[in-house]
């Protein structure tokens, strides 16, 4: 688990903001190196200190984002310690950076807190966050849409709040201004602890890893798209081409349990095509079923095994239009039933 800053950050009036925001940025850094990276340089630590102060700046109303620099797209996931773990995917155009590697520096508060006078209304006082972390990160190849994807996840409980993430270029020479990005995220992160039948977003994927072996925990936030032995890449845009398949992946939760742990799920998918009337049926596919008949022998819910439900149906039988996918999981033990949308089209190769 990632430590949390325990100690309130405050600032005199006067004192330059790197100053105050120097504790956070070395918890920062000190969680990544936790998270499996390599030792940073004190060139890099300076890094991670500039955007912690991009951030604080924001905190203070100084910066106000008016746009975004890059794509964010995340999904929700039952963690553990009555929280839900946040994987996100941050898009960023080729051309912004000039570098192979980036900064990163993540700061998730409340929504709406932001920095307070202090009790003897000369200091400020900066929220604590609820979830920090810094990272030095090697850039892969782009996607064919000219972007750089960066997955990282936290985890909080649930509640409404305010992501921040700054992002520069790293290991620029010397004497160069790197450029500074900053996204601030409004995220509704909701409970899936509630003991109430629930899933995790349905993650569309652009294709399914098996690995070899699980990642170590110090991996984990580095590859917060794993599933024990498959890692998931999720796509960026819910767009398909004719000869490509269609795959998603989702976690059923909370469904009442038989004595041996053993759930009684069932999970119906329903494709229709959007039209300019509206909603037309267009096929659907065999039910998935999960109980004692199709779940391996010692399967239990309560040892904290993970019920997946998932597609993976090929398009090439798939007109070229625009679809929305209707996922109905019922659990049959309780007779309650929950439906889930996704919206997706399907391209010309």
């Amino acid at each position: 688990m990632i430590s949390h800053m325990s100690e309130k950050m405050s600032l005199h009036l006067g004192i330059p903001c790197v100053w105050v925001l120097v504790l956070a940025a070395l918890v920062a850094i000190g969680n990544g190196v936790a998270h499996g990276q390599a030792e940073t340089t004190e060139a890099q630590e300076s890094e991670i200190v500039s955007l912690a102060t991009v951030v604080g700046a924001a905190l203070q109303g100084q910066i106000v984002p008016t746009d975004e620099p890059f794509g964010w797209a995340n999904d929700f996931l039952k963690s553990s310690e009555q929280t839900t773990f946040v994987p996100f995917t941050i898009s960023v155009d080729t051309g912004k950076l000039s570098t192979s590697r980036v900064a990163m520096y993540l700061f998730v508060v409340p929504q709406g807190v932001g920095v307070q006078p202090g009790a003897d209304g000369t200091d400020l006082e900066f929220p604590d966050p609820v979830f920090e972390d810094g990272y030095h990160l090697s850039l892969g190849a782009p996607t064919e849409e000219g972007v750089h994807e960066i997955r990282r996840g936290f985890w909080v409980p649930a509640g409404d709040y305010d992501a921040y993430v700054a992002l520069s270029e790293s290991d620029v020479a010397d004497g160069t201004e790197p450029t500074t990005m900053m996204l601030k995220k409004t995220l509704s992160v909701p409970d899936l602890w509630t003991g109430q039948l629930a899933t995790s977003s349905v993650i569309l994927a652009d294709r399914i890893e098996s690995l070899t072996a699980p990642p170590p925990p110090d991996q984990l936030i580095a590859n917060p798209y794993t599933l024990g032995m498959m890692r998931i890449v999720p796509k960026s845009v819910p767009v398909f081409l004719t000869d490509e398949e269609f795959s998603l992946v989702m976690l059923v939760y909370n469904p009442e349990v038989d004595p041996s742990g053993m759930p009684d799920v069932s999970v119906d998918y329903t494709f229709n095509t959007r039209m300019a009337g509206g909603l037309e049926f267009f096929n659907r596919t065999n039910p998935q079923t999960f109980n004692q008949q199709t779940l391996p022998q010692g399967f239990d819910l309560r040892a904290g095994h993970q019920l997946v439900a998932g597609q993976a149906i090929p398009l090439s039988s798939f007109p070229v239009a625009e679809y929305r996918l209707d996922i109905t999981v019922t659990d049959n033990s309780s007779g309650v039933s929950l439906t889930r949308i996704v919206d997706f089209s399907v391209a010309e190769f």
